[in-house]
């Protein structure tokens, strides 16, 4: 049974039922109002991206909460259906599967932040949270936000909060008083407090990840090749890397495309449980260097596989990013070739976009 709640308006000793309304006015959309006023969300919130592009769609709003932690906010004008309830969790589970690193960088290149580097957005970090040593951005919390929600989605939203998904509901009741659009927020399920994270330093954090990388690159005895083919792309020109679980994203200075947002980073080297090295060019790199990696492939020079970016965003002509797998033998057979192809990205990168969509 949908809850209803009505409101009057009271002079003296008369009152006046307000007209509700389930529809937000289309020159004043939900998403409008709710940036405008963040803590209409939630208290201490800072909303670090809008319709931020990732696998699958585009999320309506990103925030980082008084303790640090990552939420993202699925918005509807009108009332919240299960579908809405499908929608968040396809979010949701893409954003988990990113890294903390792949998730800033996100942030990075589409937030809203007057931030450029990791190094930036960790001291802001420190200084947003209330904790002395904020916790991981993860686990993601989940909001879905509405005029209203149906009895399904109400039931499936219960169901996972029981469950301790990090999913929580909020909704508007809009009424109409005077001309003016009135709205009550009513908190229907709230979210699971998350576990305490141990208080160590991001700097920590990192050198811990690159660590448990370089003693998995020695279990597999790949640690010679990984290292050769790390040191070989870094002599390419100056960069950032940041390390992750199994190897490294490359970081350069962002470039814009007009209408599609920040680019920021044009490869990444991992490593594979099979020993295999994975060489991966994220869609910005391919649009700069199309002619070079179509002739690489039509001409069957490398084997380069093509997929949907986890965490690169696409660029309007190439909505995948490219990679191909090697091991030693590959990379010797490769090397110069991947290195050239390499340069010419890092060269397009400098120069930026010049046929813009």
């Amino acid at each position: 049974m949908t809850d209803e709640i009505k409101i009057w308006a009271i002079d003296g000793s008369s009152g006046e039922a307000l007209e509700s309304t389930d529809r937000i006015e289309k020159e004043h959309t939900l998403e409008d109002i709710l940036v405008a006023n963040p803590e209409m969300l939630m208290p201490g919130l800072t909303l670090v991206g809008r319709q931020t592009p990732i696998a699958g769609g585009y999320l309506d709003l990103l925030g980082v909460d008084a303790n640090g932690q990552l939420v993202l906010f699925e918005l509807k004008r009108g009332t919240l259906t299960r579908d809405a309830v499908t929608q968040i969790i396809d979010y949701g589970s893409a954003l988990e599967s990113l890294s903390e690193d792949e998730i800033v960088s996100l942030i990075l290149e589409h937030g809203w932040l007057d931030i450029k580097t990791r190094d930036d957005f960790d001291e802001w970090h420190n200084q947003h949270s209330d904790e002395q040593q904020p916790p991981s951005l993860k686990p993601v919390q989940m909001v879905l936000v509405g005029l209203g929600i149906d009895d399904k989605a109400n039931r499936m939203v219960d169901f996972l909060a029981k469950q301790g998904v990090q999913i929580a509901l909020l909704t508007f009741y809009g009424y109409v008083y005077q001309g003016k659009t009135l709205l009550a927020r009513q908190i229907r399920i709230e979210p699971i407090p998350m576990k305490t994270a141990p208080s160590i330093s991001r700097k920590e954090r990192r050198m811990a990840r690159e660590k448990a990388a370089l003693e998995q690159v020695q279990e597999l005895g790949i640690d010679s090749l990984f290292s050769e083919i790390i040191e070989a792309f870094d002599r390419l020109g100056s960069h950032r890397r940041s390390p992750l679980i199994d190897g490294y994203t490359f970081y350069r200075d962002g470039i814009r495309l007009p209408g599609v947002g920040k680019f920021n980073s044009p490869y990444s080297i991992r490593f594979m449980s099979d020993g295999r090295i994975r060489i991966t060019f994220s869609p910005m790199a391919v649009h700069l260097c199309g002619e070079r990696f179509n002739e690489l492939k039509n001409n069957q020079t490398i084997d380069f596989l093509c997929e949907k970016p986890h965490n690169y965003p696409p660029t309007p002509r190439v909505p995948v990013q490219w990679y191909c797998l090697l091991d030693e033998e590959g990379w010797r057979e490769h090397k110069e070739t991947l290195l050239d192809l390499g340069a010419a990205v890092y060269a397009a990168w400098n120069e930026g976009p010049q046929d813009e969509d």
